[in-house]
């Protein structure tokens, strides 16, 4: 394994719950200005990995949140940005060019900016404007992997937006969620390593509901990068009106739905789980499923968040891959610039 792994992407996925600990206390400190406290909508500006807390924050406190929250991956700012918007730009590396073009755009437009960094033109940037951003030490990702911050991204958008009052969560119902996802790493990774087996040769269809409707986004992108993997994935109750379908054709496909369950979704989408993988076993279409543990739905999140670090890692070991490497990435990168 060692000789697959040389940057320790297996340490940074280890310690997501280091990562959560030490951005959450690092938000504690942020303060903000009574104008930033009254925005009706909050704009995301993140690409990959630094824009998954916008998708957990979105689903996970849909119910709660007390203004809009649209994620944004791209370059500029929709049209209706104004002053009554908070414009969060979050970049891991602090140099993700479509975020700072994002960046570039709100100041030309004189708006509110905050956002999580580890540095970079981001970090100075917030620095040089007096901006609430936070500026976090990532040494709890030993890969140096952007993507394999996640807690930091996650836990850092959920801490931000809390201090600024858009979302309420308490301090002890993070520690507890932390705690639980400590006590279940080794069952985490041990159902993860039970599943991967049967994954591999097929193409991965993460399906979720409700509050974990974030984290399907984000193991897709963790099969893409980290396994190398193709896959997709597809939300409940929509899925119901279409996707069913186009299980049918064509006849060679090679795909495998992996339903995300919960005790705490809502019973009518307990049973449309149920029904859903009743309708993709009449189709021969092969399905496993992950049942998310913890006593909260952040706690819940967590261990689905974990679960999926793990699951697309031991995949890419299976497959043979080094899941630091991203070399159509980092070549595209290099064609853009030139």
């Amino acid at each position: 394994m060692d000789n697959l792994d040389p940057k320790n992407v297996l340490g940074s996925t280890e310690m997501l719950a280091d990562q959560c600990k030490q951005i959450w206390e690092d938000a504690k400190s942020l303060e903000f200005p009574d104008s930033y406290k009254n925005c009706q909508n909050i704009i995301l500006c993140g690409m990959g990995g630094s824009a998954y807390g916008g998708y957990v924050v979105s689903s996970l406190f849909k119910d709660s949140l007390k203004a809009s929250i649209i994620s944004n991956n791209d370059y500029g700012l929709p049209a209706f940005a104004n002053e009554n918007s908070l414009i969060f730009l979050s970049s891991y590396s602090g140099s993700t060019e479509e975020v700072l073009s994002c960046a570039q755009k709100a100041q030309e437009k004189n708006l509110k900016i905050t956002g999580t960094t580890s540095g970079g033109k981001l970090g100075d940037l917030f620095k040089d404007e007096e901006a609430p951003g936070l500026i976090f030490d990532p040494k709890f990702n030993p890969s140096a992997q952007p993507r394999l911050g996640t807690g930091y991204m996650v836990l850092g958008s959920i801490g931000l937006l809390n201090k600024l009052g858009v979302i309420s969560v308490s301090d002890e119902e993070v520690s507890k969620a932390i705690s639980e996802l400590e006590e279940n790493t080794e069952d985490i990774k041990a159902k993860a390593k039970s599943l991967v087996e049967k994954i591999k040769g097929f193409i991965p269809v993460i399906i979720s509901a409700e509050f974990l409707a974030g984290n399907a986004h984000i193991m897709r992108n963790q099969f893409n990068e980290t396994a190398k993997s193709f896959a997709a994935y597809s939300q409940l109750p929509e899925l119901n009106h279409h996707l069913m379908e186009g299980l049918k054709n064509p006849a060679d496909r090679k795909l495998l739905m992996l339903f995300i369950a919960s005790d705490m979704y809502s019973d009518k989408l307990k049973k449309r789980l149920e029904l859903t993988k009743d309708v993709v076993n009449k189709n021969n279409v092969n399905y496993e499923e992950y049942v998310a543990e913890g006593s909260s739905k952040l706690s819940q999140m967590l261990n689905v968040l974990s679960f999926g670090g793990f699951l697309t890692l031991y995949l890419a070991f299976l497959y043979g891959e080094d899941p630091s490497l991203i070399p159509w990435v980092d070549y595209f990168k290099e064609q853009l610039a030139k």
